[in-house]
């Protein structure tokens, strides 16, 4: 049995003068009947969060979207052409649609 418990901190990470402290936790409820927390990272799709020059934030695991040019859709962003990773499971998209407008 581990000490790990829900909310503790599993890392912070700094990418691109943004900081993202990723907690234990489930994503979904039934979870918590059958397994340990893991660690939670943002959900970019439904708070985007942009660096300083408008490039958004996405992790390799979510939902592709619409622009998705690469390998296996289902495994998320991190085989698009876009994507590059920065720390962990946390990156960037570079398609020019998904961009902020200034």
């Amino acid at each position: 049995m581990s000490n790990i418990r829900d909310g503790d901190v599993y890392k912070t990470i700094d990418v691109e003068n943004k900081s993202f402290e990723i907690k234990y936790g489930y994503y979904e409820e039934f979870e918590r009947l059958s397994s340990e927390p893991v660690p939670i990272y943002p959900d970019f799709i439904s708070r985007p969060i942009y660096t300083d020059n408008g490039t958004p934030f996405v992790t390799a695991m979510q939902q592709t979207c619409d622009h998705f040019e690469g390998g296996d859709s289902e495994i998320g962003c991190y085989s698009c052409r876009y994507f590059s990773e920065c720390e962990d499971l946390i990156g960037l998209c570079h398609h020019k649609e998904k961009r902020l407008k200034e």
